[in-house]
């Protein structure tokens, strides 16, 4: 005897039960999980670009939020140590998402910020705005998804539609396909790892005959990413771990033989040093599509500010931030050597797993276990016999150091380049 089915109307709100999915949904992908989120909703609402009449590019959205940006930490627990090198600029980030934010003000969107007291409710929240046309962005912990998540970076996702019969939800994330995850595996990703608990973005569009100057929310954008790679961010206490100064930090605690927080102290020589080097690799690389610290991104954001602020030169910066990104995907791998056959493997595979997600989307799953036990295999080896003599490692950070110092050349050109474009 065949289950009975309930029958459902995929395009009839209802917050309260059944099913829906926003009519006409069709935004995938992107190349930097935030901006990419954004792009998706407002394309999705029709809000365009008042320069094209199309809706706003992915690297235009970044841009205006301020872009790359530079900040280096290292982080200890008991045996525990990590490393996080931020690669967009960074924002105040606590009950208000200060990226996200900043973008949808300067673009002329309304954006309401909403917090839940608790997954049940969460949900109730997510179905309501559904129910009125907007799609949520949703912040997540990525490394707690069912599919490969961007490695350590604020993560978000849009979600359009839902199926309480089959308890789950649609979503669109970095790849170019559509997404499933079930209720729960959703509230355990938006509370979970240090992600904003429960923490969503509803996105209006502007009304049609709302001007918009787009020449200052571009000029804002340029001028909060100089700001910051000259300046730093945050109090006094920190500001050398961000922008020019993070740089010039990292590239000293490199090789460091006594600073307690130096990668030779820090990241011994052996497991510690496999994971900081794997770790720094997948940050730079595979935040998001194109790698390289989202530099290849920003020098397509500046081609664009040129065509509406109408200064070539802009062009010739984004040439210095294309030379840049090659030097930072030489940085990449210079920290998993090919002259080492297990690091040059390792880095094959931790990018695999990206790209094979961009293209794949869920049916990527299917290859990763066998990724990840190859990857497994290689830190159990990596654990019983390092692949470097000591003054091996000291010419690879010696190396390394070298590298993060012509980076910090090159930008400091960049930006002082720019910074006399936008005042």
């Amino acid at each position: 005897m065949k289950k009975k089915t309930k029958s459902v109307d995929r395009d009839r709100p209802s917050p309260t039960g059944g099913a829906f999915i926003i009519p006409g949904y069709k935004q995938f992908g992107g190349k930097q999980s935030e901006a990419g989120a954004l792009r998706n909703v407002l394309a999705h609402l029709g809000v365009v670009a008042p320069q094209t009449g199309e809706p706003f590019s992915e690297e235009m959205l970044f841009g205006i939020g301020g872009g790359i940006g530079l900040g280096y930490f290292v982080y200890a627990s008991s045996d525990f140590t990590s490393l996080f090198i931020a690669t967009r600029i960074t924002t105040e980030e606590s009950a208000r998402p200060g990226f996200l934010q900043t973008i949808c003000g300067r673009i002329g969107v309304s954006a309401t910020v909403q917090h839940s007291s608790s997954a049940q409710a969460a949900e109730k929240n997510l179905k309501q705005a559904l129910a009125q046309g907007g799609p949520p962005i949703v912040w997540v912990n990525p490394m707690a998804l069912p599919y490969y998540g961007t490695p350590q970076a604020y993560h978000t996702l849009v979600v359009y539609g839902y199926d309480d019969e089959e308890s789950k939800f649609y979503v669109a994330d970095r790849c170019d396909q559509a997404l499933v995850l079930t209720r729960s595996e959703l509230a355990a990703a938006r509370q979970s790892g240090g992600v904003p608990k429960l923490r969503a973005l509803m996105v209006d569009a502007p009304p049609p005959a709302k001007a918009l100057d787009l020449r200052k929310a571009v000029k804002e954008g340029l001028r909060d990413f100089c700001g910051q790679m000259q300046e730093g961010f945050s109090s006094a206490n920190f500001r050398s771990n961000f922008g020019l100064k993070a740089l010039e930090k990292w590239a000293d605690l490199l090789t460091h033989p006594k600073d307690k927080r130096g990668w030779p102290k820090f990241f011994p020589s052996g497991p510690r040093l496999f994971e900081a080097l794997l770790s720094a690799y997948d940050q730079i690389e595979n935040r998001g599509s194109g790698g390289s610290a989202f530099r290849p991104m920003y020098a397509d954001f500046l081609v664009e500010a040129n065509h509406i602020l109408g200064k070539r030169e802009l062009n010739e910066v984004a040439e210095q931030f294309r030379e840049s990104a090659r030097l930072w995907s030489d940085l990449g791998k210079a920290l998993l050597p090919d002259s080492v056959p297990l690091f040059k493997e390792t880095r094959q595979l931790a990018t695999r797993k990206r790209t094979l997600f961009e293209g794949n989307g869920a049916a990527a799953q299917a290859e990763m276990p066998a990724i990840n036990r190859r990857l497994a295999e290689i830190k159990s080896q990596v654990e019983k016999a390092f692949p470097l003599k000591e003054d091996e490692v000291r010419d690879l950070l010696a190396d390394l150091r070298a590298r993060v110092l012509v980076i910090h050349a090159a930008e400091e050109k960049a930006v002082v380049v720019l910074q006399s474009l936008v005042h």
